[in-house]
């Protein structure tokens, strides 16, 4: 679904993940193996990175279904979108919000339905990844103004490793993310003490699955690796990644998406913060004014991506 947006680019830029990595995660998967996408995601998702896509695939696309079409309209007619005349029809909603603000809307009102859990991790990890996804998009708009959509789509999808993680193993998924709680571990090195891969492999075995492209591939695969490794590579796709890594950072610093008892971790990402800061052009004179727009930000346009 995303060959049309990435048609130029090549799959194996994309390091690979190993034999042996490849051979513990699916036998980790066992015999329920990689979910399918949702058809309904899958829709947004092949429309959302469609840069052809006009007012009328929206609209029908929205339309087909009776609970977006009912979110779409009530985010149209927010505080947000206010522009003094209420929406009644999707054709004035998708015309209100603008095709650019509704590929994020979609792609952040349908990826909730992927990899379900009834665990209450589930909903502070996607609080994380929609504050990742808000920077990673103001970010690439100072950085990079044409990827903006890839960016915050990124940001929503860096993480999808752990939430398959939390879909399989529960509790036990639970428990490691309580050693990064208390402990000097973060989550990669935390999840390959109990496993034989991290949820960034994962990650991009399920990424393979579902098709993506390398751009967003590479972001879920190398969001974690060094800053050098990152800066080293000019294509889009480490542009990107650096992105979305700096904003992921800046969540946590933030505390967005902790429960009680984080406040190590996140004096962990305190501690990386400059460097997050510095690799996306931000100096030090400008931190507190650039976090305090990001938590604005964050406070001004989460609502209508968790509605």
């Amino acid at each position: 679904m995303f060959s049309k947006l990435f048609k130029n680019k090549q799959v194996e830029e994309v390091p690979q993940l190993s034999p042996g990595i490849r051979e513990s995660m699916m036998t980790f998967l066992g015999t329920r193996g990689i979910p399918p996408m949702p058809n309904s995601a899958q829709k947004a998702f092949k429309l959302t990175v469609d840069p052809n896509a006009t007012a009328t695939d929206f609209v029908e696309v929205i339309e087909s279904d009776e609970a977006l079409s009912a979110r779409i309209v009530k985010i149209s007619n927010s505080v947000y979108f206010d522009r003094g005349t209420p929406s009644r029809t999707i054709e004035e909603s998708v015309n209100k919000i603008g095709l650019n603000e509704l590929r994020c809307l979609l792609n952040a009102n349908t990826l909730p339905e992927l990899l379900p859990s009834a665990n209450p991790l589930r909903a502070q990890l996607w609080l994380n990844d929609i504050a990742t996804a808000i920077f990673a998009r103001n970010i690439a708009a100072m950085k990079c103004p044409a990827l903006q959509g890839t960016a915050f789509l990124g940001g929503l999808m860096h993480d999808i490793g752990k939430l398959l993680l939390l879909q399989r193993l529960d509790e036990d998924y639970a428990k490691i993310v309580k050693e990064v709680q208390l402990g000097e571990h973060n989550f990669c090195s935390a999840e390959e003490e109990h496993l034989p891969f991290n949820h960034c492999q994962l990650g991009q075995l399920l990424a393979e699955k579902w098709n993506f492209g390398p751009d967003l591939m590479t972001i879920i695969r190398e969001h974690h690796e060094p800053w050098n490794k990152l800066n080293s590579n000019k294509t889009n796709h480490y542009l990107l990644t650096t992105v979305v890594k700096a904003a992921d950072i800046i969540a946590h610093s933030l505390g967005i998406g902790h429960a009680t008892g984080f406040a190590s971790f996140r004096e962990r990402n305190l501690e990386n913060l400059d460097e997050a800061l510095g690799n996306i052009g931000i100096p030090a004179s400008q931190k507190k004014s650039f976090l305090e727009r990001c938590h604005i930000d964050f406070e001004s346009e989460s609502e209508i991506y968790l509605s």
